[in-house]
């Protein structure tokens, strides 16, 4: 099978359901919708396919479609400040048709479906429980199913421009494996600092420099009775933009580019024809509402 540069934004899958309470109060706050329920799609374009540092497609044209939607189910001012649930679907479609062995479906690689909720507290904590299950519409790998823990902090009150806004997320396989023999416990730590520029015009820029860290404490990155606890560290730089000329009743959209270099274990260089460094590039448009 098978971000670290999957979007789940989002941007990353890791966070979807951690941040979702966020999600619901920024897509709020930045369209016309006030009520409890908030949606977003969009698509990225990128050179290279790799999860969680696993190459799976470095050739020919990669789209990766999305959709996500969330119900803000309470929202206040106490400790508990929001409870949040999310479900979605991303894909990765290839025109190399990679690993097809199936009927009427050869450039659909990959459909994750996921669903679950997270709860918010003192509004800087999130904390989260999501279901994914990884399939293959073109039977390229065997389905995948994974329970994931998440965790994130808005520590931009406390930081203000040096906010790192760190989160934590741990994958517990429960159906087959993404790499190796034996289904496994991953480990993500990542932070995202970033800036504005030009916040007061119609075209503000927001730079972020996403850093990701991925850990097989537990059968994740074993190949041949070999065990890695390093998988892959990932440092990027992300530029979006809004698209403000289209009117605000049709909700936020936004435009981005960016670029991300891997630097691989050695369970996953063998496994990446001996290459433990990659430059991956990706382009994105979404729409929240």
């Amino acid at each position: 099978m098978l971000t670290g540069l999957r979007r789940t934004s989002m941007r990353q899958l890791a966070l979807a359901i951690a941040m979702g309470g966020l999600f619901v109060a920024s897509a709020q706050a930045g369209s016309p919708n006030t009520g409890k329920l908030s949606f977003s799609i969009g698509s990225d374009i990128t050179t290279d396919y790799y999860f969680r540092g696993i190459l799976q497609e470095d050739e020919g044209f990669i789209v990766q479609p999305y959709a996500e939607v969330g119900v803000r189910l309470f929202e206040g001012k106490g400790a508990i400040s929001s409870v949040t649930a999310t479900g979605g679907i991303w894909n990765s479609v290839h025109s190399e048709q990679t690993g097809a062995s199936g009927d009427g479906a050869d450039n659909w690689y990959e459909a994750d479906l996921y669903g679950g909720a997270s709860v918010g507290f003192f509004e800087r904590l999130e904390i989260g429980v999501s279901y994914i299950s990884y399939t293959s519409p073109n039977d390229a790998f065997a389905t995948v199913q994974e329970v994931d823990f998440s965790f994130g902090f808005d520590d931009s009150d406390l930081l203000g421009p040096l906010a790192l806004s760190p989160s934590a997320t741990l994958a517990v396989e429960t159906e087959n494996t993404a790499f190796g023999e034996d289904e496994g416990v991953y480990l993500e730590l990542a932070v995202e600092p970033g800036l504005t520029l030009g916040e007061d015009r119609r075209y503000p820029v927001s730079l972020s420099l996403p850093l990701t860290l991925g850990l097989g404490p537990d059968d994740y990155y074993e190949a041949g009775g070999d065990e890695d606890t390093f998988g892959y560290f990932d440092s990027g730089i992300v530029a979006a933009v809004p698209l403000a000329f289209i009117p605000e009743e049709y909700g936020a959209w936004k435009a981005s580019a960016g670029a991300h270099f891997l630097a691989l274990g050695d369970n996953l260089e063998s496994a990446n024809n001996n290459d433990g460094f990659e430059v991956v590039g990706i382009w994105g448009l979404s729409f929240s509402y």
